[in-house]
């Protein structure tokens, strides 16, 4: 049995987009969204007065230009379009291209003795037999 694991991607830029992403993080825009239910009964419409139904088609009409004025907006250009397309390529391959190792070799110090090590070990003996003597004797 094969697995399909089918990517998704964004539909103004083409760039792969995690799933369940609202907005595309190469371009910007807006993913595919989850189909939205519409209800299965159907709304009742309102009654409206003559004058009610004058002011609705103008406010409709203002409306309809306002969401053209934003689509328009949001479209942008061609070259915007293809720098966002070039942009999240370029993100892809960066991540894609194989990263570059890095060896490192480890050497011994030039003073390796361990002469420094052994006097600070000393010194802290020391310090503690003393410590311990004092409280023994002044008890």
């Amino acid at each position: 049995m094969e697995a399909v694991v089918e990517k998704p991607l964004c539909a103004s830029c083409g760039a792969e987009v995690r799933e369940g992403t609202r907005f595309c993080y190469a371009c910007g825009k807006p993913v595919n969204s989850a189909a939205i239910e519409v209800p299965s009964e159907p709304l009742a419409a309102p009654v409206a007065a003559p004058s009610d139904e004058i002011d609705a088609k103008a406010e409709l009409a203002a409306a309809f230009e306002r969401a053209e004025k934003q689509a328009a907006a949001e479209a942008g250009t061609a070259e915007e379009r293809s720098s966002r397309v070039r942009a999240a390529r370029e993100r892809q391959a960066s991540r894609a291209a194989k990263r570059k190792t890095v060896q490192t070799e480890w050497g011994e110090p030039a003073d390796a003795s361990g002469i420094g090590l052994m006097l600070v070990s000393v010194v802290i003996f020391l310090i503690t037999a003393i410590i311990v003597v004092y409280l023994e004797v002044f008890k």
